[in-house]
């Protein structure tokens, strides 16, 4: 099986006896209160799906990163992860000491070892991030929103304190062991945010031909009103396998995580996240994770390129629709047809139309699919 990224997966949760004694003393620190985005990347590094991210970043991995997509090991890295402090409480802790981490709610869930405080430059780090420092740009105004500090050091997670959420939510390690137990040996990963539809299933079938199995993920993080629910993609998914995919080609689960907004360098960062649970090979979307028009189509695949082999294979697909002439599910590479003879999967049109409590054409989304779907409480999120 593929090794994770940097060759050891990381667990940083430690024994209940571990736990106890540090939560004894948790009053007598000083304590930070994750919001649901830090508690994400809290849970992320603690069960190694950020490999071999130990903890929070520290001054020189975070302008590493920054500058040249590396962690200060050299080891690839595009996006950083960081804790950010206020000024009160920066000025009352020092390198060496420890902090208490909170859950949103105010459970204790467990420490960092402060190893560095810092602060950084806003201007040079989006640019370098996001390729720009429009504040328009969603991922410039998450960054410029953060506090003013960023406390650097490894973590230590309670062992009984990480949420789960279903069936759904498993770590790497779980991953790998369903891996092994279907036999896989190489595995495409397949990231969305959106409930399936036939054009997405297209090219999941195509790279399901060339490898043993299909890992989804759905991205269930940080929802804007009108998204879909995380119940919405699930179940619309868990309709989708069960009805058009063979039996044991498919593992169905959560990432949890925000949207970086961060183009190339998030695709990157989606597929290191893949290989740490195991995936050999990952679906670069022709504009993976971009926002308006900052990034180009290809401009991932020419990043994937310039950094080299991160140790998991990129797949790259052309855009998919369904045909009237070929009467069929086609990309831009095989169809010759003219594009008034397409229906495209406009995301804007099967919103319209489930909202509207209405089942989309077969040729944009398999009706079982729409119909489990049609039967939720809840298919957007509301204000």
């Amino acid at each position: 099986m593929i090794q994770p990224h940097g060759n050891d997966l990381v667990d940083r949760i430690i024994s209940p006896d571990r736990s106890e004694e540090i939560r004894s003393t948790f009053d007598d620190l000083e304590t930070i209160t994750l919001d649901r985005n830090l508690l994400f990347d809290f849970v992320n590094i603690a069960n190694g799906v950020y490999s071999p991210l130990k903890g929070f970043m520290g001054r020189n991995d975070f302008l590493k990163v920054v500058t040249d997509l590396t962690l200060e090991s050299g080891v690839a890295w595009p996006l950083p992860v960081v804790l950010d402090v206020d000024t009160k409480i920066a000025d009352e802790i020092e390198p060496g000491e420890r902090i208490g981490i909170r859950r949103p709610d105010g459970t204790p869930i467990g420490i960092v070892d402060v190893d560095s405080i810092y602060r950084y430059n806003e201007e040079e780090a989006c640019s370098q991030l996001f390729g720009t420092t429009d504040s328009d740009h969603p991922g410039v105004r998450a960054l410029r929103s953060k506090n003013p500090f960023f406390v650097g050091g490894p973590i230590k997670a309670f062992h009984d304190s990480l949420p789960r959420n279903g069936n759904h939510d498993i770590t790497p390690k779980e991953a790998r062991v369903l891996f092994k137990k279907y036999d896989w040996d190489t595995v495409v990963g397949f990231q969305t945010r959106n409930v399936p539809h036939r054009a997405h299933e297209y090219l999941q079938k195509s790279a399901l031909e060339h490898v043993d199995g299909l890992l989804i993920q759905p991205k269930i993080g940080e929802k804007k009103p009108g998204d879909y629910t995380n119940d919405a993609i699930l179940q619309g998914y868990e309709s989708l396998i069960e009805n058009y995919y063979p039996s044991g080609s498919v593992v169905l689960s959560m990432f949890k995580s925000r949207m970086w907004y961060a183009g190339p360098r998030e695709a990157v960062f989606d597929s290191i996240v893949r290989k740490n649970f195991g995936c050999t090979h990952f679906i670069v979307g022709r504009d993976h994770a971009g926002v308006g028009n900052y990034y180009g189509d290809f401009e991932a695949q020419r990043l994937f390129d310039a950094i080299g082999d991160v140790g998991i294979e990129p797949l790259y697909y052309n855009y998919a629709f369904y045909c009237r002439r070929c009467d069929g599910i086609v990309s831009e590479k095989i169809c010759p047809h003219d594009s008034d003879q397409h229906m495209e999967p406009s995301g804007t049109k099967l919103r319209g139309m489930l909202s509207e409590d209405e089942v989309p054409p077969s040729e944009l989304m398999r009706s079982e699919v729409a119909e489990t779907i049609l039967t939720l409480d809840e298919v957007f999120v509301e204000e």
